[in-house]
């Protein structure tokens, strides 16, 4: 059988106030999110790669043709209504960014789907990978072993499953305000296509909880949210993803 996969690229190179929430200027960004596609295609060179950008702006044309050039699509969301809105409220609050950027993922990914629906394209990838940019695949992450029917029906991901003393511990925040029960790493996770109408409709349900979320309380992240709205019987929970992220201020780099 031929397998054929998508890897959806998600990039703010111009997110918001990069100076109090990125040790990494736009260029570095930029050149990060190089790096993923080139990971990408090196450990899966026939693989669909579609870019799609949700900078608070127009990126550099220069950026634009790059990208461009190396992905099979690239998309631009900086002009969609709710994505400024969610730009605008965090200018108001900037305290709430960090929140704020799971909106922005989850609204993009549902624009993206939109896209491809509508458009009827990449109809013929069996599975789709969503991965942070500026994320690598490294070594450990072997496409062989996606390329099997029993993965068909299911979602694969890394998640952290609470249990229930935790789950009753009023200092744990998710579980007391929101009843969460897990999250799931969406730096790097996958679905089968036959999962597609699924996760638009648990992206959907994601973004509203999380628009609620942040008016009433502090706010909840799209790791916590999307565990809550997905088929969790669908979830094959793999130990390592083989993916190496940069996290935090100092750009402290880890492996999952």
């Amino acid at each position: 059988m031929d397998y054929k996969f998508l890897f959806l690229v998600g990039s703010a190179v111009d997110h918001f106030q990069p100076e109090d929430f990125s040790y990494f200027s736009a260029e570095q960004r930029f050149q990060q999110t190089l790096d993923t596609i080139k990971s990408i295609k090196e450990r899966v060179p026939d693989a669909y790669i579609c870019i799609y950008e949700v900078s608070s702006t127009k990126i550099k044309e220069e950026y634009r043709k790059q990208f461009a050039e190396q992905s099979d699509l690239f998309l631009e969301f900086y002009n969609d209504p709710a994505i400024r809105t969610i730009y605008e409220n965090l200018r108001i609050e900037p305290n709430r960014f960090l929140y704020g950027k799971s909106m922005l993922e989850c609204k993009a990914l549902l624009n993206v789907f939109d896209y491809m629906k509508t458009n009827n394209v990449f109809s013929d990838a069996i599975r789709v990978f969503k991965i942070s940019g500026r994320y690598t695949l490294n070594d450990n992450f072997n496409i062989e072993d996606y390329k099997t029917n029993f993965l068909q029906n299911y979602y694969v991901g890394k998640v952290y499953s609470y249990d229930k003393e935790r789950f009753e511990d009023p200092e744990n925040l998710y579980s007391y305000l929101y009843a969460a029960k897990g999250m799931m790493v969406t730096g790097l996770w996958s679905f089968d296509r036959f999962l597609f109408s699924d996760i638009v409709i648990a992206l959907q349900r994601s973004f509203e909880y999380m628009e609620k979320a942040i008016q009433y309380t502090a706010g909840i992240d799209i790791e916590h949210s999307l565990y809550h709205f997905l088929d969790r019987n669908k979830i094959l929970n793999v130990p390592v993803l083989g993916l190496d992220v940069v996290k935090g201020m100092n750009g402290e780099m880890h492996s999952l």
